[in-house]
């Protein structure tokens, strides 16, 4: 009998991406495949983590892949927030995925309440994060914190970030 999970992702946007980061998503991801659990992703489609988790996932799931694209407004002001080529690329995400869900603002702002969101309906939390709390409300760190104090699984994949 096949178990569901959802995951969620939460991380920053100027990760640098590694080879060891894309092996370590690689594994996680290929070992729910191969004990044939479905799966459902959970991803903002930001650029940086979101996406990168995204394509990782994409790329273990194939067919199987169940995408869930959770947005912090509409998808014309969300798009206000990429350049012109993560547009087209955020675009061409969404032709893809199954389901896209605009998250009303409960917390005051909308990317908190987009990354709550996540957290909330994931049974695991992955956080490409480096590790810092900023106080910044619905970064990150505090999307981390939320998720675990409401006793979430969190698996924390340390990242470089390019401007830290």
């Amino acid at each position: 009998m096949k178990n569901r999970k959802t995951i969620g992702v939460t991380g920053h946007r100027d990760i640098v991406i590694t080879d060891e980061l894309k092996n370590e998503l690689r594994e996680l991801f290929t070992n729910l495949y191969t004990h044939n659990q479905d799966t459902i992703l959970l991803s903002p489609l930001a650029d940086g983590a979101d996406r990168l988790v995204a394509d990782i996932y994409l790329e273990i799931f194939k067919k199987r892949a169940k995408l869930v694209v959770p947005m912090p407004f509409d998808k014309e002001r969300y798009m206000e927030d990429f350049d012109r080529n993560s547009k087209d690329e955020f675009l061409g995400y969404l032709e893809i995925s199954d389901s896209v869900i605009e998250v009303k603002n409960t917390q005051g702002c909308n990317y908190k309440s987009v990354g709550v969101y996540v957290a909330d309906e994931s049974d695991i939390l992955l956080a490409l994060w480096d590790g810092t709390f900023n106080a910044k409300s619905g970064g990150t760190g505090d999307i981390v914190n939320y998720a675990r104090d409401e006793g979430k699984e969190v698996v924390h994949l340390l990242c470089e970030r390019i401007f830290g």
